[in-house]
């Protein structure tokens, strides 16, 4: 049988060294909205290491929580086009999805043949599923208020099978909007 001993010893307590800090103020950036200014204060302590030698602490820039999404769906059949008096209410539905779970809509640009838009969600947002969430919401409103889709598309889904989620604030381009298109159409057998 194992028998452990422990043994403690004494040992002198060292006394750290007083921290010296270095307070230095910023003036104001010229602002163009009234609101009232706030001086930030930036304190930046100064470590000792011995023989006169001082590490600076350095301030790190704070770490955004949130990310934007460049999203594209397409309509699940060519010749359903988005154009008409479905334009407006689309981009309606966009951004009711989008304030009901608290992600921000930056941009919606709707064209015949495709839906794109650019969010930011928060950080911990999984992008299929916020995907899932808009395709979902949009193709119910969709098939609910122009049944001239239903007719033709038998599922609840309006949006044609997969989706294209890309990190970024911009729109993408024309040409990987129409690769992205015809992946599509290709996978499910339509040229």
């Amino acid at each position: 049988m194992n028998s452990f001993e422990y043994v403690t010893t004494e040992t002198e307590q060292v006394q750290p060294e007083p921290i010296e800090t270095q307070t230095v103020a910023r003036p104001p950036a010229p602002v163009a909205d009234p609101a009232p200014q706030i001086s930030i204060e930036e304190q930046v302590p100064a470590v000792h290491i011995g023989n006169d030698q001082a590490l600076q602490a350095v301030s790190i820039p704070q770490i955004s929580y949130e990310l934007s999404y460049s999203c594209l769906l397409i309509p699940r059949f060519s010749d359903h086009y988005l154009t008409g008096d479905i334009v407006e209410d689309l981009s309606l539905w966009v951004k009711q999805v989008c304030v009901s779970y608290g992600w921000r809509l930056m941009d919606v640009m709707i064209r015949p043949g495709y839906l794109q838009w650019i969010m930011t969600v928060p950080l911990t947002a999984n992008p299929a599923q916020f995907i899932r969430i808009a395709r979902r919401q949009t193709s119910q409103k969709i098939m609910e208020n122009y049944p001239r889709y239903k007719r033709q598309n038998l599922s609840d889904d309006f949006w044609a099978p997969g989706f294209f989620v890309a990190p970024g604030a911009q729109f993408q381009s024309i040409e990987i909007v129409n690769g992205f298109i015809l992946q599509t159409r290709r996978n499910q057998g339509i040229s």
